[in-house]
């Protein structure tokens, strides 16, 4: 499995934010990308409308870069968090944020900065587009990160998706996963 560490500085992501129960994860994430669709991507790009203040921020800040995993639950790691409820659960959510680095400039209603702690990161890098993405994903959380012998994730660890490109179909789209890391 392709991977890196990476230093990141603190940065803020701006996005549109959604509360998603666990057990419907699967099917709530695609749909709020649908959303983004919607509200972003067709109009301004497809359409060539000029864009609202919303849409200009998304397009200034690159919004659509990053799908972060978050939560409110002091002392845990959402990787964790999300094998434990995902499939199960009731009431518990997560909070997954379409976003991209905020670079300044107005938050629009709709959307929320969420702060990236500065530290080693590591960034998975997964191969055969989006049809791939959750298959490599669980081999990633499942297997190849406990057997790390250096690293593990921290407590408090929040997971970004990171995508680059455009065509999620192609067997070259480039997408992946960036977590904290620290020694074991």
């Amino acid at each position: 499995m392709k991977h890196e560490i990476i230093t990141l500085d603190e940065v803020q992501i701006i996005g549109m934010a959604k509360e998603i129960a666990f057990c419907k994860g699967q099917e709530e994430c695609p749909k709020f990308w649908g959303e983004y669709v919607e509200r972003i991507i067709k109009p301004v790009f497809m359409e060539h409308k000029t864009p609202d203040a919303f849409q200009q921020a998304a397009i200034d800040n690159g919004v659509g870069e990053f799908g972060l995993c978050t939560c409110d639950i002091p002392n845990h790691n959402c990787m964790t968090c999300a094998e434990v409820n995902f499939g199960g659960c009731s009431s518990k959510t997560f909070t997954y944020v379409i976003g991209g680095a905020y670079k300044g400039g107005s938050v629009p209603e709709g959307m929320r900065l969420f702060p990236i702690h500065n530290g080693k990161w590591l960034k998975v890098h997964f191969e055969g587009g989006m049809k791939a993405f959750q298959q490599q994903y669980q081999k990633f959380y499942k297997e190849w990160l406990p057997q790390h012998p250096v690293y593990r994730c921290p407590k408090n660890a929040m997971t970004m998706e990171w995508y680059n490109g455009t065509d999620i179909e192609s067997p070259d789209y480039q997408c992946g996963v960036m977590i904290p890391i620290e020694e074991k």
